[in-house]
């Protein structure tokens, strides 16, 4: 047998079958690219935690308590040159720790967006009354947004940037193991420590139910869905998932019950805190009271 002449061409292009053009995403293959997505960052953040960084040699319940002291910092300062040295604080340790500026803002522009949305009214004269900047007319109504009202939000967004890219960065160069380590060294309660790692893992367990049982539907399909059936579809899943994740919590609760779980996680012991340790650790709680100071 021999090859018909058509098979030994080589054509550039795309096929003709497909019409030339790529199809169109569906509804499944969007959730199943966002769960995937979340998955991949997780694994991005453990990458970070393995660096030879500033903070990854300090150790985990240091960090997670001086990195706490620092968000107070933020918190309770209301001088605008005590929020500047936080700010530049916070990009400093992130060059030092190895962790690149994007992967740090895709976490903490939603909450500087949401916190812009939510604060807007602030820079208008109706609500901070001063001195006249520009107006913006919407239809028959108009605003006047004020030097008072720009100083006073600007001021409270740079807040809410400093302390969530300080605890995103906390969670980018600390890995689970460690910061559940930590958490268990530092004086919190013994069941805040157990839920918060239960409902962790939990998570990712869903998470990767939710991925396999969207992955199972797309490549059981063949040919296109109609964007209602994939809707119902995935509703059901999500129904099923919330069903399967109360009857998953009690066979657990009941497995660990019967092998004498007393509410206490087992995990390796921390190791003691060494020079580097109490030096990063007193930094921070001086700058906290350093903020109390210029906040009087």
């Amino acid at each position: 047998m021999r090859l018909p002449e058509w098979f030994k061409e080589a054509r550039s292009g795309p096929c003709a079958a497909g019409g030339g053009k790529a199809a169109p995403r569906s509804f499944i293959d969007k959730n199943l690219e966002n769960f995937s997505g979340f998955m991949r960052e997780v694994m991005e953040a453990e990458g970070y935690s393995k660096r030879r960084g500033l903070l990854q040699m300090v150790a985990p319940r240091a960090r997670i308590a001086g990195v706490f002291f620092l968000i107070a910092a933020a918190a309770f300062s209301v001088n605008i040159h005590t929020l500047a040295a936080a700010v530049l604080l916070t990009a400093s340790l992130t060059v030092l720790s190895g962790v690149g500026f994007s992967a740090l803002a895709k976490r903490v522009w939603p909450s500087v967006v949401f916190t812009l949305i939510l604060i807007s009214p602030v820079f208008f004269g109706f609500f901070t009354p001063g001195e006249r900047l520009f107006g913006v007319s919407l239809g028959p109504f108009g605003f006047e947004v004020t030097r008072e009202g720009v100083s006073n939000g600007l001021f409270f967004v740079t807040r809410v940037a400093s302390m969530v890219s300080l605890a995103a960065l906390l969670l980018l160069t600390t890995g689970q193991t460690e910061f559940f380590r930590g958490l268990a060294g530092l004086p919190l309660p013994r069941f805040f420590v157990t839920a918060l790692f239960m409902m962790f893992r939990f998570i990712f367990i869903l998470l990767k139910v939710a991925e396999d049982s969207s992955l199972a539907r797309r490549s059981r399909t063949i040919g296109g869905v109609r964007i209602k059936e994939s809707q119902e579809w995935f509703s059901s899943r999500v129904a099923l998932i919330l069903k399967k994740s109360l009857n998953t919590a009690e066979e657990v609760n009941m497995a660990m019950a019967s092998r004498g779980f007393n509410g206490k996680i087992k995990t390796l012991r921390d190791a003691e805190l060494g020079p580097r340790d109490y030096i990063w650790i007193g930094s921070t709680l001086f700058l906290l009271f350093l903020s109390f100071g210029l906040s009087s």
